[in-house]
């Protein structure tokens, strides 16, 4: 016995003319398209993505924000150091001193002091240069500070110094 092939072509139609579908086993026809719920929550799951993907994007330009600042300060202080160090601009304590117009490139005003310390080597003094933004009470300002050691302007070299460290070194290597 011969068994029948397991499909069947279907039957040539007319042009233009469509087979139609079988009725759903409920009675009603199956309709495609999505319902007002699945829309509904894909319309609520996007307004969150966005409202997550908004927040990460503020603050990220905010700590971008705050990043620029740093290295404006961090640049503004290694330059008033250098001033001082090079002899440009002598090492004088002072509070709160606007930098000059050519440092300025943004909106925000910046200042700076200087500190100086003695420290217990003699002929040396501790420069401390700290520079602040300028912002309005209840903001906290983007501050760098930088310590370096240099050359006091004010030490005198004198003989006697010299002597007597001549002869603390020339006692010391004769006792060994």
């Amino acid at each position: 016995m011969k068994k029948p092939p397991r499909h069947r072509l279907a039957p040539a139609l007319a042009p233009g003319v469509f087979p139609q579908r079988p009725p759903a086993a409920s009675g009603r026809a199956k309709r495609s398209g999505f319902s007002l719920l699945e829309v509904v929550l894909a319309l609520a799951i996007l307004t969150g993505a966005i409202a997550v993907l908004g927040e990460l994007a503020r603050l990220g330009l905010r700590h971008a924000a705050a990043a620029r600042d740093m290295t404006r300060a961090q640049l503004l202080c290694k330059s008033k150091m250098a001033e001082i160090t090079s002899g440009i601009e002598p090492p004088v304590a002072v509070q709160n001193a606007p930098f000059d117009e050519e440092y300025l490139a943004d909106d925000v005003r910046w200042l700076y002091s200087v500190e100086l310390q003695q420290i217990d080597q003699d002929g040396l003094v501790a420069v401390r240069v700290t520079v602040a933004q300028d912002v309005p009470t209840g903001r906290r300002p983007v501050a760098c500070c930088l310590t370096q050691w240099i050359p006091d302007p004010n030490w005198e070299y004198s003989e006697e110094t010299t002597t007597t460290e001549n002869t603390e070194e020339s006692s010391s290597t004769t006792t060994q």
